[in-house]
C-alpha cells in the first residue's frame, strides 16, 4: 500500500482543474471519474519502489503530479505492460535506481538520472524527457520515448521510433544483441530470443541489479 505524507490525495476533476496535467498527459478512453491524483506542491523524495500499474488499480491513484524535483530511492516500475497505468508528470527533475516501463506515461520537464538502465518496451506507453537522460543505456521497444536533451550512448531501439530520435537510437535486431554474452545464452536458450517471456525477464533481471546489458 502506498503511505501518504509528502503528497496530498485530491480527486481526479478537482487535480485536472487545479494542476491542469491533461494539457500534458494524454487521458486515453478510460473513465477517471472515481479514481485520485496524487500531488506534492514541492520536491518529493520516495522510499522504495514506485509500481505505476499497482498504482493505478490496486490503490486508485490514476496519476502522480510533482511541482519539484522528484525523487526515488528505488525503481520506477511499471508492469502494465500494453495495459494502462498511473502516470508521473514530473515538472522538475527526476532521479531513480533503475526505470522500466510499459504502458504508462512519464513527463519529466527537467532531466531523468537512472543509477542503471532505462527500458522502456510498449505500443502504448510515452516517456518524454525535456531535458537529458543520464543513464547506463536507453533501450526501447516499440516505445515512444523521446528525449529532447542528450541521450546515453548506449542507447537502443528495436521496432518504432519516434522521428525525433533517430539520430540518437541505434537499431536492433533483437535482443540478444543488446545483452551480455552470458545473458544472450542463458535467454536464448529459454525463450529463442524473442516473444514477451525474454522482455519479462530482462526486465527482471535489471531490477535485480544485474548487468545484462551490453556495456
Amino acid at each position: 500500500m502506498i503511505e501518504t505524507g509528502s503528497y496530498e490525495l485530491l480527486s481526479f476533476e478537482e487535480a485536472r482543474q487545479k494542476l491542469r496535467f491533461d494539457r500534458e498527459i494524454s487521458l486515453g478512453l478510460f473513465d477517471l471519474s472515481s479514481f485520485r491524483i496524487a500531488y506534492c506542491s514541492g520536491d518529493f523524495v520516495y522510499v522504495g519502489d514506485i509500481e505505476l500499474y499497482q498504482w493505478m488499480w490496486c490503490d486508485k491513484i490514476a496519476g502522480l503530479v510533482v511541482d519539484g524535483d522528484m525523487t526515488i530511492e528505488g525503481d520506477l516500475m511499471d508492469n502494465s505492460f500494453d495495459g494502462a497505468a498511473a502516470f508521473v508528470l514530473a515538472r522538475g527533475n527526476l532521479r531513480a535506481r533503475t526505470v522500466t516501463l510499459g504502458g504508462a506515461e512519464v513527463v519529466v520537464r527537467g532531466d531523468l538520472r537512472a543509477e542503471g538502465p532505462v527500458f522502456n518496451s510498449s505500443t502504448a506507453g510515452r516517456c518524454e524527457i525535456g531535458g537529458s537522460l543520464h543513464a547506463s543505456h536507453l533501450v526501447t521497444d516499440d516505445h515512444a520515448t523521446v528525449v529532447a536533451g542528450r541521450a546515453p550512448a548506449r542507447s537502443f531501439a528495436l521496432g518504432y521510433v519516434d522521428p525525433t530520435m533517430s539520430e540518437k537510437l541505434r537499431p536492433a535486431k533483437s535482443y540478444l544483441d543488446l545483452l551480455t554474452p552470458e545473458a544472450a545464452e542463458e535467454f536464448d536458450a529459454q525463450f529463442r530470443g524473442a516473444g514477451p517471456e525474454i522482455v519479462m525477464r530482462i526486465v527482471a533481471a535489471i531490477r535485480a541489479g544485474r548487468s545484462v546489458l551490453r556495456v
